[in-house]
């Protein structure tokens, strides 16, 4: 969940209409977990495809402004945002490069009930070191 306390009065309208107001102080909450996979946003929004963001196709875009709450939206942005994806890049890259990876044990399920979503139970991999060339 990320929480904003509202600055201002202001009103949300649903897709089929509704209109709900938002008084100034009232705490406004939204789901990453939830609003990334949107149905009438997202094609097939239970599967992986980061490609859904690339350029042509910017289904997060749908809705008009901002959908990718995973980092906050708008102007309350985090500012770790960029750092976050460079060490996920470069840690996939490291492991990607020096180790053979095999799950070992079968696909987990996702636990949507944690602050951070994860998996449930226990992921089991198997690794072994590459051996690289000198070059």
């Amino acid at each position: 969940m990320l929480l904003r306390h509202s600055h201002s009065d202001f009103s949300v309208k649903t897709r089929d209409g509704k209109e709900y107001d938002i008084p100034k102080g009232h705490i406004v909450a939204t789901s990453p977990a939830f609003a990334n996979r949107l149905p009438h946003i997202f094609k097939n929004p239970d599967s992986y495809d980061p490609d859904r963001f690339a350029a042509g196709r910017e289904e997060d875009k749908a809705a008009g402004g901002i959908l990718i709450y995973s980092f906050g939206g708008g102007r309350h942005g985090c500012l770790g945002e960029p750092f976050a994806y460079l060490q996920i890049k470069a840690i996939w890259s490291h492991l990607l490069r020096n180790f053979e990876l095999e799950l070992v044990s079968p696909f987990p399920e996702t636990d949507w009930n944690a602050m951070v979503v994860g998996v449930k139970g226990k992921v089991m991999v198997r690794y072994k070191r590459r051996e690289l060339s000198a070059n």
